[in-house]
């Protein structure tokens, strides 16, 4: 049977509902979620105060999010069937075509930069860099030609903060490019840690990936350093960026228990330890914005 035929069967056997739910799992909901709340803490961190503009950036951050990565389903569709870990995804398990996925992605990036516009055009340029870093530099040119490739896709994930800033302020600054440095700090210790743990998924998919390329144990050593990096950025847009030490305690206290942990981690690094360094690095990058949130709504009641 072709592929096409295949879709189609999968489509009679598939109720409405699932369908949904599968343009759904294209967006990656919990990835957009906290791409989407970087955006609107820095926009409140920073002194957003129009509930307009916050809609509207919302709004913009959430459909460009989603249509970038629904894209970038698209173009991964073929290493997603060959991973174990991805070939479950919808395109790979035919309830989405590339085409369809394509499409709904394009439509949503479209939305997403209409929106952005409407605030300012620092805010829909920030949004254009993600797409284009995400979809054209990250996908499309230095996944599988470079080791490196997340440093690139670092950027796009940097941009709804940039964004966010943007719409707060009317401009783009040294703090803005703080902002930026601190979730590209911070994405090697969330990609690489579970990359270690799927390695040879990656390497069955000929991706170079840092840790099929370089080994274990200096992927590690960069990861270390990334997160000191992180925490320096952080110190500084403190310094710069009007912040009170409520942002500072907040921000920086997890940030240096995962330094800690990475730098012990670093000395005898395992597959089986990449897991739980992954699930520690998480929530941290969502921490160091709540703390922004947290500094502009509680500085006037305690400091």
């Amino acid at each position: 049977m072709s592929s096409a035929g295949q879709l189609l069967k999968s489509r009679i056997l598939t109720p409405k509902t699932s369908m949904i739910g599968a343009y759904i799992e294209l967006t990656k909901p919990k990835q957009t979620f906290l791409l989407v709340l970087t955006s609107v803490f820095t926009y409140i961190g920073f002194g957003g105060s129009s509930l307009i503009d916050l809609m509207k950036l919302l709004a913009a951050m959430i459909s460009a999010v989603s249509g970038a990565t629904a894209v970038n389903m698209a173009l991964d569709s073929e290493i997603d069937s060959i991973m174990d870990r991805t070939r479950m995804r919808p395109i790979p398990r035919g309830a989405v075509s590339e085409f369809e996925a394509t499409v709904f992605g394009i439509l949503l990036i479209l939305l997403g930069l209409m929106f952005s516009a409407s605030i300012n055009l620092w805010v829909a340029s920030s949004t254009m860099l993600g797409v284009v870093f995400d979809l054209l530099v990250y996908t499309l040119w230095a996944k599988k030609r470079t080791s490196l490739s997340i440093v690139y896709g670092s950027i796009a994930g940097g941009a709804p903060s940039l964004a966010g800033y943007a719409a707060a302020r009317g401009l783009l600054d040294l703090a803005s490019l703080l902002v930026v440095v601190i979730t590209a700090a911070w994405i090697p210790a969330h990609i690489w840690y579970i990359s270690i743990y799927y390695m040879e998924d990656y390497r069955k998919a000929k991706i170079p990936m840092l840790p099929v390329v370089a080994g274990i144990k200096k992927t590690a050593r960069i990861i270390t350093a990334s997160i000191a990096v992180m925490s320096i950025a952080e110190v500084l847009l403190y310094v710069v960026g009007g912040f009170t030490p409520i942002y500072l305690t907040i921000a920086l206290t997890p940030t240096l228990l995962l330094l800690y942990k990475a730098a012990i981690y670093a000395r005898n690094p395992s597959v089986k330890g990449a897991r739980r360094m992954y699930k520690l690095a998480s929530p941290v990058e969502g921490l160091v914005f709540v703390a922004m949130l947290a500094d502009r709504l509680l500085a006037g009641v305690f400091l």
